[in-house]
């Protein structure tokens, strides 16, 4: 088996600190999946949204009907790419209590996102991507320095359990999303 073809995550963060990656079988075309991933709302993803529910102590609201993407592009992250096949976002935060999220212009590109390099900072980034059957995400951190490094790999051991299970069932939203999406199309 040959190594697979570069995704756009591999452009934006091609070497990363921390690193996760979720699959789940599917079939459904990738364009299906990939306008699924900007349009699951947290109605489709019940249990993601008890989590971040549960994790803001209810001082943020989670509308049923708001896409759960709106999330992360309404809070500093941006679309990084967006392709027949793939969807990749990021975005930068600061590891201090000021202003934690360094907001990112619509139509940064993949090359800008990478070249990023302040200390003190995380780049994170997530995609979606269907290829060969196969619906997945992977989510990448980036420290910029040594500090910001030990103190997200602390971070990250209390939440990566949660993590996982979240983008599980935010994969399994999309699919269930595609493919309700695809029987009324099929339907009309």
């Amino acid at each position: 088996m040959g190594r697979p073809e570069p995704t756009t995550l591999d452009e934006a963060l091609p070497r990363w600190h921390r690193r996760e990656v979720h699959r789940l079988p599917v079939d459904l075309p990738a364009p299906t999946l990939m306008r699924a991933a900007t349009e699951v709302t947290w109605a489709d993803v019940p249990l993601f949204r008890a989590v971040m529910i549960g994790a803001g102590l209810g001082r943020t609201p989670f509308p049923a009907d708001a896409p759960v993407l709106d999330l992360f592009l309404g809070n500093g992250f941006t679309l990084l790419h967006r392709g027949e096949d793939e969807l990749l976002v990021g975005g930068i935060e600061r590891i201090s209590r000021g202003q934690p999220v360094v907001p990112l212009a619509p139509g940064t590109t993949p090359d800008a996102f990478r070249a990023f390099d302040a200390p003190g900072h995380l780049k994170l980034a997530f995609d979606f991507r269907c290829a060969g059957g196969v619906l997945s995400t992977e989510t990448r951190v980036y420290a910029t320095d040594h500090r910001s490094r030990r103190l997200f790999g602390a971070y990250w051991l209390v939440i990566r359990a949660g993590s996982g299970l979240i983008r599980r069932v935010w994969l399994r939203g999309i699919r269930r999303r595609a493919a309700r999406d695809a029987g009324s199309v099929s339907r009309a």
